[in-house]
């Protein structure tokens, strides 16, 4: 799989964390639905080539649609290509999706919609490049400019968007209470503000957060016990917390996540290192 990640320009770095490209075949990844594992941002993707099924164990397999807003979500998502892959994908930072449309980010929790569903200005600029870019990479400039025309829905939420950065810029490890007085705003205001345009409660996206960092510190250890070192230095209190909250959120423990090779894990959460620049 070939993965990219293009930087946004200054107009949208309040929104966009990143535009990301993949391209492949399903075939390099086997016949297994792959984790995506929560990672405190929804995004937005428009798939190019063969559609990519969402794999539920109740109801199986769910073909997705051409261009999909993929909300919050607070367990593993698990995915499968079925063909020639070729994906251009929107990382929205934290409170960034609800830039783009009205909708209140909390009642997207673990969805995977047709875009058309929760905002026609995205809906409209996926199809103009679909039906305009010649590459997969001459896309990226293109949705650029298009998204900078569907900011229509007013600007970053100032005391919000001071939380959520101190949130992630912290690694999760301050307390919400101290967040919230930080930014100016009183503990249920500042929840208010997450559930309309974060979608997680504050103490969740902390978490999630906290999870991520573990799990980068976990993948790029090469040496036992790296999972003692990843729970210390993420701030767990114990390895128990980090082994229990790993199982909630990544669906399994951390031995059976390294062993599974699961690709698309970092992928879509921009944790891999052969990514270009």
């Amino acid at each position: 799989m070939q993965y990219r990640e293009h930087r946004p320009s200054a107009r949208l770095a309040s929104a966009v964390a990143c535009f990301w490209t993949l391209e492949g075949h399903a075939r390099e990844l086997g016949d297994e639905s792959q984790p995506v594992l929560p990672d405190g941002r929804a995004e937005f993707v428009v798939q190019f080539g063969d559609r990519f099924d969402r794999c539920d164990p109740e109801a199986g397999p769910q073909s997705q649609p051409a261009a999909i807003f993929a909300g919050q979500i607070e367990r593993p998502l698990a995915l499968r290509p079925t063909g020639h892959v070729a994906v251009l994908g929107v990382r929205f930072r934290p409170d960034g999706a609800a830039q783009f449309m009205r909708v209140p980010q909390h009642e997207l929790i673990g969805s995977t919609l047709d875009v058309a569903c929760v905002s026609p200005a995205l809906a409209a600029a996926a199809r103009v490049v679909r039906d305009t870019a010649p590459t997969l990479q001459q896309a990226v400039p293109i949705m650029e400019r298009l998204l900078v025309d569907a900011m229509t829905t007013g600007a970053r939420e100032r005391r919000l968007a001071f939380a959520v950065d101190t949130i992630v810029r912290r690694g999760g490890l301050v307390s919400i209470d101290d967040a919230a007085r930080a930014a100016g705003l009183g503990r249920r205001q500042l929840e208010r503000l997450f559930l309309r345009d974060v979608g997680l409660p504050a103490k969740q996206l902390a978490r999630i957060v906290r999870f991520q960092r573990a799990l980068r510190i976990l993948e790029r250890d090469p040496h036992p016990p790296r999972g003692v070192r990843a729970a210390q230095a993420s701030g767990y209190a114990d390895q128990a917390h980090f082994i229990r909250d790993f199982r909630e959120l990544a669906g399994c423990a951390p031995r059976q996540h390294l062993l599974r090779g699961a690709e698309l894990t970092g992928l879509f959460s921009g944790r891999d290192d052969r990514r270009s620049r």
